[in-house]
């Protein structure tokens, strides 16, 4: 019997570098380039992100946001996490090198990995982290994995931000959500995924996370924000 449950294209390895030749690294990642990379920036600058903190981009890609955070952090106190080592490599190449901001992100600041393995950082300890349009590709395990990895990486009253799709508690999980704004439809069995708010605190439930959930912040395609602070 064949399975309804889809992989996100960001785990088909053999197809991205195509794709990036096909759509362009902007594109393969979803557009809304200047939007969403300075929408992001303002939001974490309006929690309190602040030029001296070290922070950690979960999902950074080729650095949509991560221009903005680069150019505003100290040298070297920007981190970056991502499954597609083709998606840092053309961020490197096509959009920190233009900016001049190549020099402020040391390569072993960049890690590449599916397992949100976090030791190749050497037990840096994160002020804030991010993990924007991350959620959305992934299942609820990997969510729980992410969580469980991550808490011990942050400091004491460190604060990780997470945008999702949210499905409201009527109506069943499985089925496709559409949301109006930014026309997506988001599913319970398949990318891009779609969360209740509790399915997402029982994801941190028994680890020092304390889970508030913030709703709408602005995002064009209608995903909501979650913030865990380790406690």
């Amino acid at each position: 019997m064949g399975s309804s449950v889809t992989i996100s294209k960001y785990n088909e390895q053999d197809r991205i570098e195509f794709a990036l030749t096909a759509e362009g690294h902007r594109g393969f990642i979803g557009g809304m380039w200047d939007e969403i990379g300075r929408l992001q920036f303002d939001f974490m600058r309006g929690r309190g992100l602040s030029r001296s903190m070290v922070f950690l981009d979960v999902g950074c890609g080729c650095f949509r946001g991560g221009v903005h955070f680069i150019r505003f952090l100290d040298a070297g106190h920007y981190y970056g996490l991502e499954m597609n080592q083709p998606l840092i490599d053309e961020g490197f190449e096509k959009e920190l090198k233009p900016a001049g901001l190549a020099e402020k992100l040391p390569r072993e600041n960049c890690a590449c990995n599916d397992t949100f393995d976090f030791t190749p950082f050497g037990g840096i300890k994160f002020d804030m982290a991010l993990a924007l349009s991350v959620f959305t590709h992934l299942t609820f395990n990997q969510i729980r994995l992410c969580l469980e990895r991550l808490v011990s990486e942050m400091k004491e009253g460190a604060s990780f931000y997470a945008s999702f799709f949210e499905r409201p508690l009527i109506g069943a999980t499985g089925n496709g959500l559409y949301h109006e704004r930014g026309g997506v439809t988001s599913y319970g069995a398949k990318d891009p995924y779609h969360y209740r708010v509790e399915d997402l605190f029982y994801a941190a439930k028994h680890l020092p996370w304390s889970a508030s959930y913030i709703g709408a912040w602005g995002h064009p395609r209608d995903q909501k924000m979650i913030c865990f602070t380790k406690t």
